[in-house]
């Protein structure tokens, strides 16, 4: 029915075929099939396009008709579960891996999830949770710079991981397993574009505390990040625990201590907000545990949780 109301409204075969994304072919042939179905001829095709039969005519008013009906019967359908669960959570992230699993968990936990809305600087995250933007924020800090939540605002640490060092295949440090941060006193570290300075800040910081005042760092799109990793040379690059999908060219190794590291926070609104304690709560612990069922197929450093408890995905210490 969707085809032929396409067809009759655009008056061609391959503006609908465009409309409903299929190809011109595929809807010939299904046009073909309606037709041996009804048997007869809907819509006359010529060199100026395709133009309703007198079958066609007496069938398309009844097609508009039953379409008009499915979509206010979907309309309907949308309805009730939107009442019955609420309206449908809006999640701020920051761009890491964890938030397509928090996405994940939340269809799961609630149903419908609205959007991802991506906020990449921690002032700017509470801030739209403050104003209602978004109901739940799934953020990050690092040690000695702390979210600071607002009034009204409460906070739950999901836990702690550590960030790898990434090197090219040829880098000299490639066969170790481990690496000490002040080793790479002389690379360049390339890190990715995303407006947010707070973790620059920590790497720096730590780098201070492994001997070595300065750094030079190189911010870079993703693409530009795995051809520079390809070609090779000084250079090194911060990676998150689980991996995101995205290869990056190179090997992936531990820092000695694990210094360089991220703690992930999830905040909510006290009052008046769709996320209570108790969701967050359940949040909080689908999230552990989809981290943990990921880290055999995307933890990017095979082994460091076992031999690590206390950390976010190992085993809680006994």
């Amino acid at each position: 029915m969707r085809c032929l109301e396409a067809v009759a409204a655009t008056g061609s075969l391959n503006k609908a075929a465009r409309l409903l994304g299929l190809s011109q072919p595929a809807l010939s042939a299904q046009l073909r099939r309606i037709e041996t179905a009804v048997g007869g001829e809907v819509f006359e095709r010529s060199p100026s396009g395709a133009r309703a039969t007198s079958l066609g005519e007496v069938l398309l008013p009844y097609v508009r008709e039953a379409l008009r009906g499915m979509d206010t019967l979907h309309r309907a359908i949308a309805a009730h579960h939107t009442a019955a669960v609420g309206r449908p959570l809006r999640l701020g992230v920051r761009t890491t891996p964890l938030a397509l699993l928090l996405y994940e968990v939340a269809a799961d936990l609630v149903g419908e999830v609205a959007e991802l809305v991506v906020l990449d600087r921690s002032v700017e995250a509470v801030a739209a949770l403050v104003r209602g933007d978004v109901d739940l924020v799934l953020h990050t800090d690092f040690p000695g710079r702390p979210i600071t939540a607002a009034t009204g605002v409460r906070m739950s640490s999901v836990g702690t991981e550590p960030l790898f060092v990434g090197l090219p295949d040829d880098h000299p440090l490639a066969a170790r397993a481990e690496i000490d941060l002040a080793d790479l006193a002389a690379e360049t570290w390339l890190l990715a574009v995303n407006g947010d300075d707070e973790f620059d800040r920590h790497l720096m910081e730590q780098r201070r505390l492994a001997g070595h005042s300065t750094m030079v760092v190189r911010a870079v799109e993703p693409l530009l990040l795995v051809q520079l990793m390809r070609r090779g040379g000084p250079v090194v690059t911060a990676m998150n625990a689980l991996s995101s999908g995205m290869v990056i060219p190179g090997v992936v190794r531990e820092l000695r201590g694990s210094p360089v590291r991220t703690r992930h926070v999830l905040l909510w609104r006290e009052n008046g907000g769709p996320v209570d304690e108790k969701l967050a709560g359940r949040l909080r612990s689908g999230l552990l545990d989809a981290y943990r069922s990921a880290l055999p197929h995307s933890g990017r450093v095979p082994g460091w949780w076992e031999r690590n408890p206390g950390w976010l995905g190992s085993t809680p210490r006994r």
